[in-house]
C-alpha cells in the first residue's frame, strides 16, 4: 500500500510555530518590561538615534551634578558673606556710636604750666589711670569676640574642604598663629614711642606688601593666610555648567575687604592700644610716662593722632561692607546664570526623554492585544499540526 508524505508540510508548520513561539517570548518581553528590546540591537534604525539621545541625557546629569555641587558650596559662601558682613556692621555700629570726645580712660587729668613761658597754661598732658572708660572697653571686647568668629567664617567647610581657600580647598586658608597680633602690637608701640609716625602707622595697616619699601607693612602673610592665598597662586574655582559655560565663583578668604575687618579687628583688639593718652600715675610731670599714649606733647596732639588712626579704621570697615555686597552680588549673579542654564537642561531633558520613549518603549495595551491574538493563533497552529499528523491516503481509499 503506497502512503502519501506529509512531512514537508509538517515541517513548515514545525518552523510556523517556531516563529510564532519567538514572536509570543518577544511581545511578552516587552509587556513586563515596557520595552521594545532589552538590546540597541533590536532597534533597528532607530539605534543611533537613541544613543545619541541617551548619550544626551548623561551629559545632562554631570552637568546636573555638576550645578547641584555648586550650588551647596555657593550657598554655604553666602551664609557665611552675609554673617560675616552682619557682624561687620555690628562693629561698624560700634565705632559709629563711639565718642571722639577725651581720651576714654579713666583716672584725673594731669596740666602742666610751662615755667618758661610767662603766661599761666594749665595744658592737659596726662592722666593719672591707664584704665579704659566703659566705652573704650565696650568696643576692645567686642573687637576681641569677634576676632576669633570672623576668621571662622573664614575658615568655613564643605565636608573636608575650605570653601574660601580658591582650588586649594584642602588648605585652612586662615591660620592664626599668633604673628598677626604680635607685628599689631610692635606697630602700636612703635608709633607710641614715636619711632613711626601717624601717616606710616596708617600706611602700615592698609599696605598688603612690602615690595613698596614699606618693611613693616600688614602682609597676608602676617596675617596668617595661607601661602597660596599670599603668593596669589590659589587658583580660581570653576562650575562646568554646560559644555559651553564655565562659571567662576571663586571667593577667597583675603580678598581686601575680609582682609581688612581682620586687620581693624585685631588692631581695635590689642592690649596695646589703651591708653590714649601717657599715664602718670603718681600726677607728677614732667617725667617718664608709667604707660605711653598715643604720640603729642599734650592731650590734643595725642587725641589728635589716635582719632587720625582711628578713622582710618572705621573707614576701613564702612569700606568693607561695601566691598562685602559686591561680593555677594558676584555669588548671587553665578547662582542665577547656573538656575537658568538648570531650567534649560531641564527641558533638555524632558525632550530627550520623549525621544528616548518613543523609540524604545511600547504602549502595553497594544502589546497584550497582539499576545492574545497570537495565543489564538498558537493554539490553532497546534490543533491543525495535530490534525494534519492523522492524515492518511488509506483513509480516503
Amino acid at each position: 500500500m503506497t502512503g502519501v508524505s506529509t512531512l514537508g508540510q509538517a515541517l513548515r508548520q514545525i518552523e510556523n510555530i517556531k516563529n510564532q513561539q519567538t514572536a509570543f517570548n518577544t511581545l511578552s518581553s516587552q509587556l513586563t518590561t515596557g520595552k521594545k528590546s532589552l538590546s540597541f540591537t533590536g532597534l533597528g534604525t532607530d539605534t543611533l538615534a537613541s544613543t545619541r539621545a541617551r548619550t544626551s541625557l548623561s551629559s545632562l546629569s554631570v552637568y546636573a551634578s555638576n550645578i547641584d555641587r555648586a550650588d551647596l558650596r555657593i550657598n554655604l559662601m553666602l551664609n557665611s558673606v552675609e554673617e560675616f558682613q552682619s557682624q561687620t556692621g555690628n562693629i561698624s555700629s560700634a565705632l559709629v556710636n563711639f565718642l571722639q570726645e577725651g581720651v576714654h580712660q579713666k583716672g584725673a587729668t594731669i596740666t602742666y604750666d610751662d615755667p618758661s613761658t610767662p603766661e599761666v597754661e594749665e595744658t592737659p598732658v596726662g592722666m593719672t589711670s591707664a584704665e579704659s572708660d566703659n566705652d573704650l572697653q565696650s568696643l576692645i571686647d567686642i573687637a576681641g569676640n569677634l576676632y576669633d568668629f570672623m576668621i571662622s567664617l573664614l575658615n568655613t567647610k564643605d565636608g573636608d574642604r575650605y570653601i574660601f581657600g580658591g582650588a586649594e580647598t584642602l588648605t585652612k586658608p586662615l591660620n592664626d598663629g599668633g604673628t598677626l597680633d604680635a607685628a599689631m602690637s610692635s606697630l602700636i608701640t612703635n608709633w607710641k614711642s614715636g619711632s613711626i609716625t601717624t601717616d606710616e602707622l596708617i600706611a602700615d595697616l592698609t599696605d598688603r606688601t612690602a615690595t613698596n619699601g614699606n618693611a613693616d607693612a600688614i602682609t597676608d602673610t602676617l596675617i596668617g593666610y595661607s601661602s597660596s592665598l599670599s603668593s596669589g597662586t590659589a587658583g580660581k574655582v570653576f562650575v562646568r555648567a554646560d559644555k559651553s559655560a564655565e562659571l567662576d565663583y571663586t571667593t577667597l578668604a583675603n580678598d581686601q575687604s575680609f582682609r581688612d575687618i581682620i586687620v581693624a579687628l585685631s588692631f581695635l583688639k590689642n592690649e596695646n592700644l589703651p591708653p590714649i593718652a601717657d599715664v602718670y600715675e603718681d600726677g607728677v610731670y614732667p617725667g617718664t610716662p608709667d604707660a605711653q599714649g598715643a604720640p603729642g606733647a599734650d592731650i590734643e596732639e595725642m587725641k589728635e593722632n589716635f582719632y587720625a588712626v582711628f578713622n582710618k579704621v572705621v573707614s576701613m570697615v564702612d569700606s568693607a561692607i561695601d566691598n562685602i555686597d559686591s561680593t555677594r552680588f558676584n555669588l548671587e549673579s553665578v547662582r542665577a546664570q547656573m538656575k537658568q542654564i538648570a531650567d534649560d537642561q531641564t527641558n533638555q531633558k524632558t525632550l530627550l526623554l520623549n525621544v528616548v520613549s518613543d523609540i524604545e518603549d511600547v504602549d502595553v495595551n497594544e502589546v497584550a492585544v497582539k499576545i492574545n491574538a497570537l495565543q489564538v493563533q498558537i493554539q490553532t497552529s497546534y490543533s491543525v499540526t495535530a490534525l494534519a499528523s492523522q492524515l492518511s491516503l488509506v483513509n480516503f481509499l
